[in-house]
């Protein structure tokens, strides 16, 4: 299907989103509430959404192979621009520039997609960041722990998330690994890191006329020992960190240039110093956008959404019918074998009142494995309630339930700081 087929403008706002990743569902819902036609241009992406849409367009929307010029030809036929999807976010902006169209610009979303650009730029600009290395070869590596020790960590620059990210224990195993995470990188480009220590965080962020307008925190808890897969992220009403994290956002913001945007940062708080690992210049995902609006009562998609058509979002007092609860929180299923049935959510839900949702994510027949990358992870657990500490140990037993019952090995492991000392 081309531009034409999509015909012209009705008399309701049109939106163009180009590409969209996995578990975003949610906010094709949000943007139907607000009376939009949507327009779904992803010919590419796992998370399938056409029944959602009111039209579809199967294009490449991938940065490096999209096809911009249809694209863009579509966007002329649209007031805005977005995207759910990570590898889509350079292509979103170029096509929403090359429309005339609002947006974060090509040049900001290059940083979005680059960790290289991203440590190069913040550490010009002062940001705090861990020590880093561009590795080209042996020779660098040697450069960077130049006689010291501990854990580091190797990078592809412009997958994805977490996706090829890997822990190494020293030199001689960076020296062993750093060809596997090249081979990961479209641009066959690795940084090094220095593991950084502490508490990790991420930080969602509204940003209007470059001030942060909204801020939300949520604490985030990964499997070990040597990637970086999400597996829970916890979210409280009441956010003692938000306002240290409102002043790091207007740094990181200002660093990256970024005047009207939603973003999300992830950093490590040790000792109360913040240190910025990542950013991205769009909603986050694996449910981010429902447990914000669980416990702030402001909806990250919409935010994305009007600003994308060049309105300013009713920020930041949320709708008045709106009730929050103190916590909620996502706990991820990751396993490996052969599933060998579906389970029904309530039998896993039964006999834990602040569990709310279960969605095995692997079917009958397939095999879950390790994830490289978070869209590899076996399926979820959701919910919320008034106490942080009962809902968590819920959400284990769900996700254990379903681990059992579907026939995987379930991996709880938990990153451990006393194993990086």
């Amino acid at each position: 299907m081309s531009a034409g087929h999509v015909g012209a403008r009705r008399s309701r706002p049109r939106l163009l989103v180009v590409g969209a990743s996995t578990m975003r569902d949610h906010a094709f819902a949000v943007w139907r509430e607000l009376g939009l036609e949507i327009v779904l241009a992803d010919g590419y992406s796992g998370g399938r959404y056409e029944h959602l849409v009111h039209h579809f367009v199967a294009l490449d929307p991938r940065d490096g192979s999209a096809a911009v010029t249809e694209l863009t030809e579509l966007a002329r036929t649209c007031d805005g621009v977005v995207t759910l999807a990570d590898n889509s976010q350079l292509t979103a902006a170029q096509v929403a520039h090359d429309a005339g169209l609002p947006g974060i610009g090509p040049e900001i979303a290059l940083i979005a997609r680059s960790k290289l650009l991203q440590r190069r730029v913040g550490e010009r600009r002062g940001l705090s960041t861990p020590r880093w290395r561009q590795v080209s070869g042996a020779d660098d590596l040697d450069a960077f722990y130049d006689g010291r020790s501990g854990w580091s960590v190797l990078k592809p620059v412009d997958c994805a998330g977490s996706a090829g990210v890997l822990q190494v224990a020293d030199a001689a195993e960076a020296r062993r690994q750093w060809p596997v995470v090249r081979s990961l990188s479209p641009s066959r480009t690795v940084v090094i890191e220095e593991f950084v220590g502490g508490r990790e965080v991420c930080v969602d962020a509204v940003v209007l006329d470059g001030v942060p307008a909204f801020v939300s925190v949520c604490d985030a808890e990964y499997v070990g020992p040597d990637g970086f897969i999400a597996v829970s992220a916890t979210y409280a009403a009441v956010q003692p960190d938000r306002e240290t994290a409102t002043s790091e956002i207007g740094l990181v913001a200002d660093a990256y240039g970024l005047r009207d945007g939603v973003m999300q940062a992830e950093f490590k708080i040790d000792d109360g110093r913040w240190t910025l690992l990542e950013v991205t210049f769009r909603p986050g995902g694996a449910l981010v956008p429902e447990l914000t609006e669980r416990v702030t009562g402001i909806d990250l998609y919409e935010a994305q959404a009007q600003l994308a058509l060049g309105r300013t979002p009713p920020l930041p007092e949320p709708d008045a019918a709106w009730s929050p609860v103190p916590f909620a929180e996502v706990r991820f299923l990751v396993g490996s074998g052969p599933v060998r049935r579906f389970v029904p959510p309530a039998t896993v839900i039964a006999g834990l009142p602040d569990v709310k949702i279960v969605n095995q994510l692997v079917l009958p027949g397939q095999r879950a494995r390790l994830p490289v990358s978070e869209e590899g992870r076996a399926g979820y657990a959701v919910g919320w309630g008034a106490d942080r500490d009962r809902l968590d140990r819920q959400l284990r037993e769900a996700t254990g339930r379903l681990g059992r019952e579907m026939g995987i090995v379930e991996h709880p492991d938990r990153r451990s700081e006393a194993a990086h000392a």
